[in-house]
């Protein structure tokens, strides 16, 4: 009798990719489960609340689940974030306007993962689990989607006028930009440019809040760097929206308070700060393969440059402070030869 194609091959070892996969979640969600303690407790929006419980509850059940595939694989659970990394009493950063759209904007960045962890993973069991994750992230995307456009905080991508008809690109020209030729953004570029700018202000306003809260004085230096940085590339973004008469995104910087007491610790502020970032640069790179103006990629690649230099700076103050814990590895081969 043939075995049902869903059935769990136990037998079969998790590969690399599936491992990486199932750390970096439990890395990612038992951050998200000492930041979404700590909004709860803070948001007084009885409608935000439910969306972050529900957050919540996702990444606690994710937990559970990643901690069954590491003992039957008989690898070591791995450290994440505990208790230790939050304090759930300390006063209000955020506005309950700001958690809402911070739960937004991680679902646009946790949908993306779970794709390519779909597209990695080969046991069926995997795959399944991650199909799971995706529907679960989708629901939570759509739910804090609809309660923002019932609040009215949407800041909705810029609309653009029906052609006559469809069109063929005529002119070398095509491919310039405004400061270097003729053409205004097309609305692939638009959408780029809108969503980036918008991932941009929401890390932009973390940011200040880490700066704002952070214990450590190289810490607070390094988130501040950060702010700077954002600042001009939201500035560019901006300015390319401005010269083609379109509109920029709402910035989310009034949404933090004036608090000064650490609801995180540093190292998860840190960790949170890269990851965001690494995938950043990952928008990045999308946008510079599906920019057709010269100027756009110009920008994007010299983004691209500043945040990997910024990154490997953020890497060295963790690596300094003990904060990385350090992914699997495979097995020195030339050391178990004594060599």
């Amino acid at each position: 009798m043939d075995k049902p194609l869903n059935e769990t091959p136990h037998q079969v070892r998790l590969t690399a990719s599936e491992i990486a996969n199932i750390w970096s979640q439990f890395q990612n969600d038992t951050m998200a489960i000492c930041i979404y303690n700590y909004l709860i407790n803070t948001t007084e929006d009885a409608a935000i609340r439910e969306i972050l419980e529900f957050a919540l509850s996702l990444a606690k059940k994710h937990i559970g689940t990643i901690k069954e595939y590491f003992i039957a694989e008989k690898f070591p659970i791995p450290h994440g974030f505990t208790e230790d990394d939050v304090d759930i009493n300390a006063p209000k950063l955020y506005s309950d306007e700001f958690c809402l759209t911070y739960t937004y904007i991680m679902c646009v960045y946790g949908l993306a993962g779970y794709a390519a962890a779909l597209s990695t993973n080969i046991r069926r069991d995997i795959r399944d689990y991650f199909v799971e994750c995706q529907d679960e992230t989708m629901e939570l995307f759509n739910r804090s989607l609809d309660l923002m456009l019932s609040k009215g905080i949407v800041s909705r991508p810029p609309y653009i006028n029906p052609p006559e008809n469809y069109e063929f690109v005529q002119s070398k020209h095509y491919m310039k930009g405004i400061l270097g030729g003729e053409r205004p953004l097309n609305s692939i570029e638009i959408s780029n440019v809108h969503w980036d700018l918008k991932k941009l202000q929401v890390e932009k306003a973390l940011c200040i809040s880490f700066a704002q809260v952070a214990k450590n004085e190289e810490v607070k230096k390094f988130f501040w760097r950060g702010v700077e940085l954002e600042g001009k590339q939201i500035e560019i973004l901006g300015s390319v929206l401005s010269l083609s008469h379109l509109p920029s995104p709402k910035s989310e910087e009034s949404e933090i308070t004036s608090s000064t007491i650490a609801p995180f610790s540093d190292r998860l502020m840190m960790f949170h700060k890269m990851i965001i970032s690494s995938a950043t640069m990952g928008l990045f790179g999308s946008a510079v393969a599906t920019s057709q103006r010269l100027d756009l990629g110009m920008h994007y690649s010299r983004f691209s440059m500043e945040l990997a230099d910024y990154m490997v700076d953020g890497f060295k103050i963790m690596i300094k402070h003990k904060w990385a814990e350090q992914v699997p590895l495979s097995d020195d081969r030339k050391h178990l030869a004594g060599q």
